[in-house]
């Protein structure tokens, strides 16, 4: 199959990927890391395109997080494909991160030295190191595992996929020196935009659309059923008693139950002053 045709091919892939069960969204992407033939036509065409106007811009979406760099050449709700360039870095200080998703890289330019991390009772458990040579493919469950990527001297160029699981998806933020559990967050952007949504029909005063936060508060993840509950009370107040009162009650975790049972109080004792 010629670059062009593999092009075309991953972006049929990616589209039925994105419906697909996790296991099946994995086969359909694999196949576009092993053939890397697809990439190179690209970035020929992009040397090309540089070198005919210098000023020419590729059309992808490009972004930067700490020392790495990356390029989105494909992504849906559930699947990404970027180039990813990381610079060599010391990460002294820094976090170990569980994304949630099924992640596979390449390098691409050097051999890929990690250390890995284990997901344990909400703590991060070292593994030992791991390495992938250049032009091998690693794959990492991260919703368990994950990798924090040791800087060897010279940027580390990768061509890396992730596949979400069907649902929503939790990230985790542990803390390197102790492992500890310091973050985490519903990560799907279907998610983050309804939050979104609800911010902006709250600060338009939409009290017509009081019905749509409490639908909003079956989440899985409790700090996020508590944010859409902070936004339906300042859209109104009355309306979310209710909800409050059962999240005072029902909730299942313990910090946003208390949280919830504060803020019922608060409320009683503003509208009854002593």
């Amino acid at each position: 199959m010629t670059p062009a045709a593999l092009g075309a091919a991953l972006g049929r892939a990616v589209a039925e990927a994105q419906d697909a069960p996790p296991g099946r969204a994995l086969a359909l992407i694999r196949p576009f890391l092993h053939d890397i033939g697809w990439f190179t036509d690209l970035l020929a065409q992009g040397c090309a395109a540089l070198a005919d106007d210098p000023l020419h811009l590729p059309g992808f979406r490009a972004s930067r997080n700490g020392a790495a760099r990356h390029l989105v050449l494909a992504r849906t709700e559930r699947i990404w494909l970027s180039a990813t360039v990381i610079d060599p870095v010391p990460q002294t200080g820094s976090r170990v991160h569980f994304s949630g998703r099924h992640m596979l890289c390449r390098p691409l330019n050097r051999a890929l030295r990690a250390e890995g991390f284990r997901l344990e009772a909400d703590r991060a458990v070292p593994t030992g190191q791991r390495h992938c040579a250049m032009g091998e493919i690693l794959e990492v469950d991260e919703r368990r595992e994950t990798l924090r990527i040791l800087p060897d001297g010279a940027p580390l160029m990768l061509l890396r996929a992730q596949v979400a699981p069907q649902g929503s998806v939790r990230s985790r933020i542990c803390d390197f020196a102790t492992g500890a559990l310091v973050a985490q967050a519903e990560a799907d952007e279907g998610h983050a935009r309804a939050l979104m949504l609800l911010s902006l029909l709250r600060a338009q005063g939409r009290a017509d659309a009081a019905a749509q936060f409490g639908e909003a508060l079956d989440t899985p993840l409790a700090a996020q059923r508590w944010a859409v509950m902070r936004e339906y009370l300042a859209l109104d107040t009355a309306s979310a008693l209710p909800a409050l009162r059962a999240m005072a009650q029902r909730e299942s975790d313990v910090a946003v139950r208390a949280l919830a049972a504060r803020t019922l109080t608060q409320i009683g004792n503003m509208a009854c002053p002593a």
